[in-house]
């Protein structure tokens, strides 16, 4: 063999050595790219579900936020007219002492207070209100004392000082108020 020969059998053995380690390596190269590329897109695809979980919690965050404001100024609204509502009633129920029908009211209170304590009581009023029941004839002895401190309605003491029935306006409306006032705000759309 010559050395030409030689030389050109070591030349085509590189070559197909070369040939051969960059076909592998080539495919290495594209195994590695391809898996590369599928990581990449899992990654992508993961991120994409991610990222639209993420829109929807924060959309659900701010509707849940949404919500709670809508309802706490639906509440607020509520309580003001609820406030509003009882302010005036307590306005209406104290102010009935200047109604044409207060001395009516008044016999009625001393009646009820009578089923309740019997005949013989005493009844504590104004001074002003122990001028309108000089008109009225009841049954029995009730003793009419005027009280400063009240200003209209009744307090009716049994003979015995056992049992007290307080029908001062105020009094009445503190009774209802709590019932009324869970009514309209039961009620209020």
């Amino acid at each position: 063999m010559s050395l030409e020969n030689i030389l050109n059998e070591i030349d085509n053995t590189t070559q197909s050595e070369l040939k051969a380690i960059r076909d592998e390596y080539s495919a290495k190269m594209q195994a590695v790219a391809k898996s590369c590329n599928d990581k990449i897109a899992r990654i992508r695809s993961d991120y994409a579900v991610k990222s639209a979980n993420d829109i929807k919690n924060i959309i659900r965050q701010y509707e849940d936020n949404i919500r709670l404001q809508s309802k706490k100024i639906l509440d607020d609204k509520k309580k003001d007219i609820l406030n509003n509502s009882m302010q005036k009633l307590r306005s209406y129920v104290v102010s009935l002492n200047k109604s044409s029908n207060y001395p009516e009211l008044l016999k009625i209170m001393v009646e009820e207070a009578k089923k309740e304590l019997g005949k013989n009581f005493t009844v504590y009023c104004s001074e002003t209100d122990q001028e309108k029941f000089q008109g009225f004839k009841f049954p029995g002895t009730i003793n009419f004392v005027p009280d400063k401190s009240i200003k209209s309605g009744i307090i009716a003491i049994g003979a015995d000082g056992k049992k007290e029935i307080d029908m001062r306006l105020t009094s009445i409306f503190d009774a209802i108020s709590y019932d009324v006032e869970t009514y309209l705000y039961e009620n209020i759309k």
